[in-house]
């Protein structure tokens, strides 16, 4: 019959139509890397730190750009191999901030609402029986600790096999204080501490603070040296003041013999500091707590005690603002979605096209007796439907380009 011939192109868009329903030629924009990370929401009055970390470890296929009109950013030094540590000095009247965050896929704008300031709550004070310089001791990393007696000399001893304690005897110093050499090579650290009295002696049974694969914390007052069991680990330190964490950092230690070791210079006016091993301080180690009474200068141990710091605030896990990989993906299914849209109207379209070709072909009148057409008018309306359905391919096409070439 003369019909075929004008079948076929509805035919054939139908099923170019069905096949991209089911597949549609997209290819993912290209994503990031990075994922944008705060240590808390933005706080009116208050510095707001900010990080982009990588993904992955493999190396960013494009630069990281962040910027906002609301306030100051300042960089911090931090491997440029792990990504970029920030710092937003947030206005006292700010009600928001935005944020404008630019990579490889273009362009992101963010928006946050800022907070009241709020105090923090007080912490418990340290037990100053027994201080530890770095916080908390490491497991295999020898730590110092420092214990205070009024008079005489002090005994520290193991109490499992696990510690090891050089020297166990001591005697103090002008201001009262003994130094210990303390080594854990298990999951605990009990000692007893014996310190003379008037009457004889006392036996305190003590456990020593823990931080299994921490980072060890030294404060020198103006850098803060950190320790940790290998070399080539990073380290990520926080520190702030009453008011909440104001600075942040991130280091590479480098080998010093069997341990891995870095020196970070603080800056001015904080009063608390937090080491951890992981990106998202999940073992946090501080460094020494300054004891309640009258620091004594007379002796080095003595200024050591004195310059030890405020007991830190509980750090909330870091806030992921932004993440590009996830962007990506979750943009690349969006435009899935619409092209298998557009394709399924496609393909009913040109399923409807065939349909009237057919039916006007004489199946309309009776199923059974198959008409012959020679009408002008029906094979100018052939003609008609056939070019429909390649322009509504074609269409479809023009549509499935913007959406690949689309940045």
């Amino acid at each position: 019959m003369r019909w075929d011939r004008w079948v076929v192109p509805p035919a054939v868009c139908a099923a170019a139509f069905a096949v991209l329903a089911i597949s549609p030629p997209l290819v993912a924009r290209p994503s990031s890397s990075h994922r944008l990370e705060s240590l808390g929401p933005p706080v009116a009055g208050r510095p707001w730190l900010l990080r982009a970390l990588l993904t992955t470890d493999a190396p960013a296929s494009s630069p990281l750009a962040i910027s906002t009109p609301d306030a100051a950013l300042e960089a911090l030094p931090a491997p440029p191999s792990r990504g970029r540590w920030l710092r937003a000095l947030v206005p006292p009247t700010a009600t928001s901030i935005r944020l404008r965050v630019t990579d490889a896929a273009g362009v992101h704008r963010l928006r946050f609402a800022t907070r009241a300031a709020t105090p923090t709550a007080a912490a418990p004070p340290p037990d100053e029986r027994l201080l530890v310089l770095e916080g908390t001791l490491v497991p295999e990393l020898v730590g110092e600790v420092i214990a205070r007696a009024p008079l005489g000399a002090i005994d520290l001893l193991p109490v499992t096999e696990q510690v090891a304690v050089t020297p166990t005897h001591a005697a103090v110093d002008a201001c009262g204080l003994a130094r210990f050499a303390v080594r854990v090579s298990g999951l605990g650290a009990p000692v007893s501490l014996v310190t003379p009295t008037a009457t004889g002696e006392r036996r305190d049974e003590l456990r020593l603070p823990l931080a299994a694969g921490g980072v060890a914390v030294r404060d020198d007052g103006d850098s803060a040296l950190l320790r940790a069991t290998s070399p080539g680990a990073t380290a990520h330190l926080v520190a702030g003041d009453a008011g909440g964490p104001t600075w942040w950092s991130a280091v590479t230690l480098g080998a010093d013999g069997d341990e891995g070791a870095a020196r970070v210079s603080l800056p001015p006016s904080i009063t608390w500091i937090v080491a951890s091993g992981g990106s998202d301080l999940s073992s946090p180690v501080s460094p020494l707590l300054r004891p309640r009474g009258a620091p004594c200068l007379d002796t080095p141990l003595g200024r050591r005690v004195a310059r030890g710091r405020d007991a830190p605030p509980s750090l909330a896990p870091p806030l992921v603002l932004w993440d590009g990989p996830l962007a990506s993906a979750e943009l690349t299914s969006r435009r899935i979605q619409r092209a298998r849209a557009l394709c399924v109207a496609g393909l009913a379209a040109s399923v409807a096209l065939e349909a009237l070709l057919l039916l006007g072909a004489g199946f309309a009148r009776d199923p059974s007796v198959l008409q012959p057409i020679v009408g002008g008018r029906r094979n100018r309306a052939g003609v008609l439907v056939a070019g429909l359905s390649l322009l509504l391919l074609m269409g479809a096409a023009m549509i499935l380009a913007v959406q690949l070439r689309a940045p």
